[in-house]
């Protein structure tokens, strides 16, 4: 069964993402979804929407911490990367880069 885990980056940013593999070097994990708190609601986005991750491998140097969500966040975050909720995730259009 695939474990679904809440970590906080060095660099302050929340994900949730399902984890694939951990050892004393790095967390390997799929499917990183970036926590946008506000006063009342938590919204989602795809983590670095700007790029195709497939599998993503963090540092554990990177992770402040790694814990278990809450049901509520797990389910959102299944419905968000495996439900039919995924259609609608809207990312941005790419940039142009000028040189």
């Amino acid at each position: 069964m695939e474990e679904i885990r809440l970590l906080r980056l060095t660099s302050g940013e929340e994900i949730l993402v399902t984890m694939l593999n951990e050892n004393e070097l790095r967390t390997t994990v799929k499917n990183p979804v970036l926590l946008i708190p506000n006063k009342s609601q938590i919204g989602f986005m795809p983590y670095l929407s700007y790029c195709e991750i497939e599998i993503l491998e963090i540092k554990e140097d990177h992770i402040m911490f790694n814990l278990v969500p809450t049901d509520e966040l797990k389910e959102n975050y299944k419905r968000m990367v495996h439900g039919p909720d995924k259609k609608k995730i809207q990312t941005p259009k790419p940039l142009k880069i000028l040189t």
